[in-house]
């Protein structure tokens, strides 16, 4: 009869293939994240917070916005360090150029335009520059400098990356700066904090009145004013231009395609736009879009006024919210910058007369407006600013097995609210098929389940298990390999070397076997993902969770080890530290840290730990090290042995001398 176990398995599993075959599943993976994003903007203020229910939650609400800003806590505020380098004076208007350090050695840059006769101070205006030139860009010249000849102290800056700041914008859109998401690092971050010290600086000034502050900005300028508006209250008006949309536009669209990574949060709690305009509100929020806007379609940015005119009319500001829009594609007309000026004019002068005048043509050259003159500071720390802004986590001090169970039940806990957040704790994928698929002479017997995710996949799982072996057999789940051709009879070459008296499964995680994308979807899918507060890996782990649960539904599955080798091995241990009941690690060549680009990417997990840090959490259960072990993990040694659990660490030199541990 023990030849006849594996038939006997699965069987018992497949009794109830035909109650859940039926529920339709099988979407592309793409399919999967725009029904995902759909969800997310339909959720996203889908009725308006009564006032009570606002004020009662509106300091968590921001809280966790600067969180997904990377600013959680926020830095510390240090000396500004404010130096004027220049001062142009031009008849009816003056411009100061200006720099300021929003942390020591990093450089903020930028031209302040205000009336050459002051008499007491004015309502100030912060201008957010879009992508190209910085503030020598003719339209962002003739913004600002229209607010500096009609009474405002406007102040606009270079993003970071142009003009003369440096840094950089395009991590993950150009740089595969994959260590980005897992750092929690977004620019957009930056570019906020450059932005509150900014207002810091402006409060500073005595022709400024710090009660009368408001911020603008087209493109990318548009998203910061977004953004800064929802994180800074300080800022009375928000006005942003041709940068309104929502999650589900972008993912179903593409259009992530067409942004770099300074145009999206870190997305930890499924927000949409709308969440950020109830944050803005009761204060003045004017959206301004251009109806032919390949990058933000108006499906998208009207969606998104309609949900946030119904918070300002509950909270009884209907008149402090508007919509404008115009036939035109990405960037200013008339129309819609004579609507900007009025609508400023209105909330910081008490001025509602609708503004008739627009932008001069006169253009400063370029060289007449460079703060530095050409020659940029050295060793400015805006260069580093993606290492430096988001707080991580430090190795934890382990002096007892108490101290250590405490930190442990911590960071776990941080890591369920954090980086899985969207993982369950009890997995219920749904099986559609199971299938012998043969056996070998030598006494192994394949075979394969189907099952769907709560996200509307269908993966598989190819198992092998030796025909002799007396149930239930310890079993080796692991992640099929990214770059694997073929999972064909058991896992194929993702399949590690174990002895053949013991079970291996081989989970074909999203972007492998049948669900893999190709470079075509790849690329977008990973800077995707994290607007759905998830990355590509992440929701590996989920897969590969999943399938080991509907393995232990198998009565001839004994405890379940998993075994990562490389890219995988990252989602062994997570894996492994989400699911208690999984036995052991076993890892081959795995990466040493988050910090390094080429590892998978799972949100924010630095602000918990790294790697090495990460795989302690897994203790007292066993770790065993294929072929040898990296010098990153000693860490993890030395944590098991102060605990007196040095022997549950091991190196074996290939997977087939792997044991189970007692």
């Amino acid at each position: 009869m023990a030849r006849n176990h594996d038939l006997l398995a699965i069987g018992s599993l497949c009794f109830g293939v035909l109650m859940f075959a039926s529920a339709g599943s099988g979407e592309t993976i793409y399919d999967s994240v725009c029904q995902e994003s759909r969800q997310v903007s339909s959720a996203s203020l889908a009725a308006p917070l009564p006032p009570a229910q606002w004020e009662a939650t509106v300091a968590q609400r921001r809280e966790r916005w600067r969180e997904m800003l990377g600013l959680s806590p926020l830095p510390e505020r240090t000396p500004l360090e404010a130096t004027v380098t220049g001062v142009l004076e031009r008849g009816d208007y003056v411009v100061e150029k200006l720099h300021f350090q929003s942390i020591p050695g990093a450089y903020v840059i930028g031209n302040l335009y205000r009336p050459a006769k002051i008499s007491g101070r004015l309502p100030a205006v912060l201008y957010l520059c879009g992508h190209s030139k910085g503030k020598v860009n003719p339209p962002y010249q003739a913004n600002p400098r229209w607010f500096g000849q009609h009474g405002y102290v406007a102040l606009v800056l270079d993003p970071i990356q142009l003009g003369e700041s440096q840094g950089l914008h395009h991590g993950t859109y150009r740089e595969e700066r994959w260590d980005w998401p897992s750092r929690g690092y977004t620019p957009a971050g930056t570019e906020v904090w450059n932005a509150m010290r900014a207002l810091d600086y402006l409060e500073t000034r005595p022709d400024v009145d710090r009660e009368r502050m408001g911020v603008t900005g087209l493109s990318g300028g548009g998203v910061i004013s977004w953004c800064l508006g929802a994180a800074d209250e300080r800022v009375k008006v928000v006005v942003p231009v041709c940068q309104t949309g929502s999650i589900e536009h972008v993912v179903v669209d593409r259009a992530t395609d067409g942004h770099c990574d300074c145009a999206f949060w870190i997305n930890y709690y499924r927000w949409c736009w709308p969440d950020l305009g109830a944050l803005i509100a009761p204060r003045a929020l004017l959206i301004a879009s251009g109806s032919e806007d390949v990058l933000w379609r108006p499906y998208g940015y009207r969606d998104v006024a309609h949900r946030i005119r119904h918070q300002y009319a509950a909270m009884g500001s209907p008149g402090r919210f508007d919509l404008v829009e115009d036939l035109t594609p990405h960037g200013y007309t008339p129309k819609l910058r004579q609507a900007i000026f009025t609508w400023f004019n209105t909330h910081l002068k008490g001025d509602p007369t609708p503004v008739q005048d627009d932008v001069t043509d006169f253009v400063e050259p370029e060289e007449n407006l460079l703060v530095f003159g050409g020659k940029l500071p050295e060793n400015d720390r805006m260069r580093t600013i993606d290492t430096l802004l988001v707080k991580q986590a430090e190795p934890p001090a382990v002096a007892n097995e108490a101290q250590w169970q405490t930190h442990q039940e911590a960071a776990i806990r941080r890591l369920r609210e954090l980086t899985f957040r969207h993982i369950p704790q009890i997995q219920n994928p749904r099986l559609r098929d199971c299938r012998a698929d043969g056996s070998e002479r030598g006494g192994t017997r394949f075979g394969t389940y189907v099952f769907d995710t709560d996200d509307a996949l269908t993966l598989r799982i190819k198992t092998i298990r030796p025909q002799e072996a007396a149930w239930p057999v310890p079993t080796v789940a692991f992640a099929v390999q990214p770059d694997a051709r073929s999972t064909f009879a058991g896992g194929g070459s993702s399949r590690p070397g174990i002895s053949g008296e013991f079970a291996t499964a081989a989970v074909e995680v999203r972007n492998t076997g049948a669900t893999s994308v190709g470079p075509g979807y790849l690329w977008t899918l990973r800077r995707v993902y994290p607007l759905l507060g998830q990355t590509l890996p992440e929701r590996q782990v989920h897969d590969l969770l999943a399938g080991i649960a509907l393995l232990r539904q198998d009565p001839s599955t004994g405890p379940v080890a998993v075994f990562g080798q490389g890219a995988t091995a990252p989602l062994a241990i997570y894996a492994a530290i989400l699911d208690p009941q999984i036995s052991e690690v076993i890892l081959a060549t795995p990466p040493e840290s988050h910090e390094n680009p080429q590892t998978p990417e799972f949100l924010g997990i630095l602000r918990v730990g790294d790697l090495p840090e990460n795989l302690a959490l897994i203790y007292p259960r066993p770790i065993t090290f294929v072929g040898a072990m990296p010098a990153a993990y000693a860490w993890t040694r030395q944590v098991y042995e102060k605990l007196g659990a040095g022997d549950r660490i091991r190196v074996v030199a290939n997977a087939g001398q792997w044991k189970p541990r007692p």
